[in-house]
Order: structure tokens, then C-alpha cells, then sequence
């Protein structure tokens, strides 16, 4: 499968370092809220407002208490996710999505990148080509006053805009998602990641688990 194989290349590629999942943590994980079948934990409240990671920094945030950053897969989860972001006035937000622009990357149904590369790192599922997704909500404009993702950054002497993070209306363009460079630092909505419980605890302890 695609997105199977997306999930399996990423991290080794790139030598990026995910860490496993502490039982500890996973046991006396904060849930703020549920919705659309999942559990969500922000980062703001837990770690305060001031506490931000890069791209890799906010998922081992998440997976250290068997959560994954956010992973969003429809319109009306992408519409509350903005909401939460309007109602606690977040300045922006790690997600997920992450582009395949690595080695194994090259397959011809990846490209362009920019177009048909962009996936959710903690699930593995492809997220479909900014112009035909319906529940994305990639921004008209950014630094450069061009469509998201226009990979500025890179254009402009820097690296690759290859991770996905939701900005509230710094370019003034509302809530939006832009490529931005791995790099930057911001808070995280983790989701909880079955994965992630199976590992810590087993599948028998989590279908016990009185959730």
C-alpha cells in the first residue's frame, strides 16, 4: 500500500528520530476533548502557551503519551480545528502533514512534490493534491503573496517548506495552512494514536482499557 510505505520511509530517511511512547505517560495522558471518533490533547494548556517545538520536537511531544500530532481528514474536523485555534487565540499550530521529498520519494505518482507528495506522518495516509482536496485549507497568499504551497522558503535560499502548519491570519488571510520549513517552532493538537497504545500496552490491555 502507498501510504504504508510513505509511513515506513519517512524517518530513516531523513535520520529524523521519533521516540516510542512512555507507558507511564500513556497511562496518565491529558485528553482536553473528543470529536469525530478521536481524542485530542493541545499543547497550550498542557506545556503552556509559550512552549513550541519543530516539526519532529511537536510529534515526540505527542508520542511520548501515545499521541500523534493531528492528522485531519475531513472538512468538519478542519473547521473545529480552526475554531480552536480562533477561540484561544493561537498564533498557529503544528499538524501532521508532511511532504515526501526524500529518498524513495521519486515514484512518478509523487509528483511534482509540491503537488502530489504531501501525506499525514503519523497515519500514513496521502493527502490529496491542494488543488482537488476538498477538507484542505490552504491559504491564497503567504510571504510571497503566492497560492499555498509555494515552498518560499527554499525559493528564497532556505530548505524545502515540507511540513504543515496552520497560521491564524498572519498574512491576513484567516486560518490557513501553509508549507513551512521543518524547522520553526510552534505548539501542537496531538491526537491519540492506536498504534502508539498497542505498543505501549498490547492489544488486549487496550481492548479492556475503559476508555
Amino acid at each position: 500500500m502507498q501510504c504504508v510505505l510513505l509511513l515506513c520511509l519517512l524517518s530513516p530517511a531523513l535520520g529524523q528520530i521519533f521516540r516510542l511512547p512512555d507507558a507511564d505517560s500513556c497511562e496518565k495522558r491529558v485528553i482536553h476533548t473528543e470529536r469525530f471518533g478521536k481524542a485530542y490533547h493541545f499543547s497550550w494548556l498542557e506545556a503552556g502557551p509559550s512552549t513550541k517545538w519543530d516539526w519532529e520536537g511537536a510529534r515526540n511531544y505527542c508520542r511520548k503519551f501515545c499521541m500523534d500530532s493531528i492528522s485531519i481528514t475531513s472538512k468538519q474536523e478542519n473547521d473545529w480545528v480552526k475554531d480552536v485555534i480562533r477561540k484561544n487565540d493561537i498564533p498557529y499550530i503544528w499538524t501532521g502533514g508532511r511532504k515526501c521529498n526524500f529518498s524513495g520519494c521519486d515514484r512518478a505518482d509523487l509528483q511534482p512534490a509540491i503537488e502530489n507528495g504531501w501525506y499525514w506522518a503519523p497515519t500514513g495516509a496521502r493527502i490529496p493534491s491542494p488543488r482537488t482536496c476538498g477538507y484542505c485549507s490552504w491559504s491564497s497568499t503567504g510571504g510571497s503573496r503566492q497560492r499555498q504551497p509555494d515552498n518560499r522558503e527554499q525559493r528564497q535560499g532556505g530548505k524545502d517548506e515540507a511540513c504543515i502548519g496552520i497560521l491564524n491570519d498572519v498574512y491576513k488571510d484567516g486560518i490557513k495552512w501553509h508549507d513551512i520549513e521543518c524547522r520553526h517552532k510552534k505548539p501542537v493538537i496531538c491526537q491519540e494514536s492506536q498504534e502508539l497504545l498497542d505498543f505501549a500496552f498490547g492489544e488486549e490491555y487496550y481492548d479492556d482499557y475503559d476508555y
